[in-house]
């Protein structure tokens, strides 16, 4: 756009900045009086008085104060400066409403506002409209299946006579029953004492009673107003002379904002509770209006081609460097997301949906607990809610499915540098915590410290009797002698079998399959801890058929039964007794390990399994042993499931398929 349509441009303003105060002024002029006609006072003079006529119980509106005996209200007030306006004495009278409108029917009376209807229009003429009033619906509070009129058809319903609610029923709803009352505080009292079913009226009357007479638990209004209507100024058709005198009152008192000052006195605020209704002021500001929209529309066209180019740029420019960035977030290897504040999922890398098996179309759009599949845990709930409440970066570990996963997230602040989504890295530190093989070396290890007390008076009593009995052959006779040597060689045959074990438990034997008796195999791992059984009054039972032999990996086996009946000798306080069954299931063997110790809690049984978890006290659990044993019944293709109660034990149940090594390291 060049320098010649900038010029034009501000010429525009420059000429609209001087229109604009004359057309008001010019305007001004022409709406500057509304005086009234020597006839209209002359008129006015005869007639003396004028005497207005309304509700006495319409609170705020109008009502008839006993405590000092005054006619009060915002329409009171009107109705004096509409006095002072054109000159002459307005008298107020307090009635029902329906005599009020039979007494200006019969032109007893002079002016009475209302809503103008067809109906009234045969008795009355009209003024300018004053402000526009509501009408709302009012039900008793227990109604539930009540949420309009047409849910009343059938149903009695409390008004006052000859008001134009009552009209407007009479018309559209003819089925509701209408029981006519005085004003709308009996109407109101009758629906909270459950005599009526609904009550129809103007809304700051309506809210006024309901306040006043503390009926807000027992009533409710239904929210939807069901009219907003004008109000005007009716007077009897046999006195015509008024209406123009009082239009000219209505201008005068909307040009000084009399209903809005009204209402200032009585509440202390300008907004309306009554609106005004001033055409007036629209047609005077809406010359305004079209000049100033024209000016826009010039700009825009000006502008329009500029912005276009503009605009073209840097959509190139946005579309470029979203699609870098996005190249950079779905090369991590970290799995990423971005959430908003209603835990929608924003955006996501490939990393993750390659994980869990999803194309983008399946995750953007949907709330992140129907696609995270195990991620979606309360653990993940709690970081995520802390990062949008106390606006910080989070971090934390999480286990799933026996792997621990570090979880970092990052809120992310927009232009306003308001936080309105989030962004989540997840990446699997199980192997960065825990090395595998030094895990394993470590852990029997231990098992093997553990058993060290019990094994060392295991093989010293056997050599004390060899000692016993040779000294014996010494000094006794050949009979003697004979019985000496069976006790040698009994004892002799335990130290072997007891250093058998040993080295068989401390041989690293990988991946080789073998033929393994069952039985016996069970029996030689708990005569390794027969000492410390006996120790804490610990029985064991064996539960195996006879040469039942299996083909399965020793090394992994003595993993699982070792680390299972520490586990179990760990669990009972004393005198229990730990039960070992073994035996064919399913093409396969099923082990349950047995025990009645103090059992496990519910809270805690799916978190058995995890890397690190422990109930035990500092320094007597690494978190390690049920861990590597569900690795190890993973790495046979197995599975072990437990059953607890607190106080009544713990069962263990190992299946193992025939041949199930499935050649993969083991943690």
């Amino acid at each position: 756009m060049g320098h010649k349509a900038y010029k034009q441009i501000a010429i525009i303003f420059i000429i609209l900045i001087i229109l604009f105060p004359l057309f008001i002024i010019l305007n001004n002029r022409i709406n500057l009086s509304n005086n009234l006609t020597k006839k209209e006072r002359e008129w006015l003079h005869q007639q003396g008085s004028l005497i207005y006529a309304a509700d006495r119980n319409a609170p705020p509106l109008r009502f008839h104060d006993e405590a000092d005996g005054q006619y009060k209200g915002i329409l009171i007030d009107y109705v004096n400066s509409l006095s002072i306006e054109i000159g002459t004495n307005i008298e107020l009278h307090p009635m029902l409403w329906e005599d009020a409108i039979d007494s200006l029917s019969q032109g007893q009376t002079d002016i009475c506002d209302m809503f103008a209807s067809a109906e009234r229009s045969k008795h009355f003429l009209f003024t300018k409209p004053i402000y526009n009033l509501r009408s709302v619906l009012v039900i008793q509070a227990s109604s539930t299946d009540i949420h309009s009129l047409q849910d009343l058809e059938g149903k009695v319903m409390a008004m006052q006579k000859k008001d134009y609610a009552s009209e407007y029923l009479s018309i559209n709803f003819p089925s509701i029953e209408q029981h006519y009352v005085g004003d709308l505080e009996e109407a109101l009292l009758l629906l909270g004492e459950g005599k009526v079913d609904g009550v129809l009226g103007d809304e700051p009357v309506i809210f006024y009673h309901l306040n006043n007479n503390h009926l807000e638990n027992k009533v409710k209004i239904i929210e939807k107003p069901v009219y907003e209507n004008q109000v005007v100024f009716a007077v009897p058709k046999s006195k015509p002379e008024l209406i123009p005198i009082l239009n000219k009152g209505i201008d005068a008192l909307k040009k000084k904002n009399a209903v809005e000052k009204v209402q200032q006195k009585w509440f202390g605020i300008s907004a309306p509770i009554v609106r005004q209704f001033d055409i007036e002021v629209a047609k005077k500001y809406i010359f305004s209006l079209i000049l100033i929209i024209a000016t826009i529309i010039i700009l825009m066209s000006l502008w329009n081609s500029s912005l276009k180019k503009q605009i073209k740029v840097r959509t190139k420019e946005l579309e470029d460097s979203r699609n870098d960035l996005q190249i950079v977030f779905d090369g991590m290897t970290e799995f990423m997301l971005v959430l908003n504040r209603d835990n929608i999922v924003v955006n996501t890398n490939k990393s993750f949906l390659n994980f869990i098996g999803k194309s983008k179309y399946q995750v953007l759009g949907k709330y992140y607990g129907e696609i995270l599949d195990m991620f979606s845990t309360s653990d993940f709930d709690n970081i995520i809610k802390s990062t949008f409440e106390d606006s910080i970066n989070c971090k934390n570990e999480i286990y799933l499915k026996n792997e621990v996963y570090e979880v970092n997230t990052y809120p992310l602040k927009d232009t306003n540098n308001n936080i309105n989504n989030t962004l989540v890295l997840m990446y699997n530190v199980t192997s960065d915590k825990i090395s595998k093989n030094k895990l394993l070396q470590a852990n029997k290890m231990m098992a093997i410290g553990e058993l060290a007390a019990g094994i060392a008076h295991e093989i010293r009593n056997p050599l004390g009797i060899i000692r016993n009995h040779s000294f014996i052959l010494r000094s006794y006779s050949n009979a003697n002698i004979n019985k000496s040597l069976d006790y040698i060689d009994n004892a002799v045959q335990r130290a072997s079998r007891i250093i058998d074990n040993i080295l068989n438990f401390s041989r690293i034997s990988g991946d080789t399959e073998e033929f393994v008796d069952i039985g016996e195999f069970i029996h030689n791992i708990l005569e390794l801890q027969v000492k410390n059984l006996q120790k804490q009054g610990i029985s064991y039972k064996v539960e195996c058929i006879n040469n039942y032999k299996f083909l399965i990996n020793q090394e992994s086996l003595k993993h699982i039964l070792i680390n299972l009946l520490s586990n179990a000798m760990d669990a009972i306080e004393e005198n229990g007794e730990i039960i070992v069954k073994a035996y064919e299931y399913d093409e396969g063997i099923l082990i349950e390990f047995i025990d009645n110790g103090i059992g496990i809690s519910p809270e805690n049984i799916e978190k058995i399994f995890n890397p690190f978890y422990t109930s035990k006290e500092p320094g007597k659990g690494t978190g390690l042993g049920l861990y590597i044993t569900y690795n190890e019944v993973k790495k046979l293709k197995g599975d072990i499931s437990v059953e607890s109660k607190l106080g009544f034990g713990t069962k263990f149940k190992v299946y193992l398929p025939a041949g199930g090594n499935s050649n993969e390291g083991s943690i």
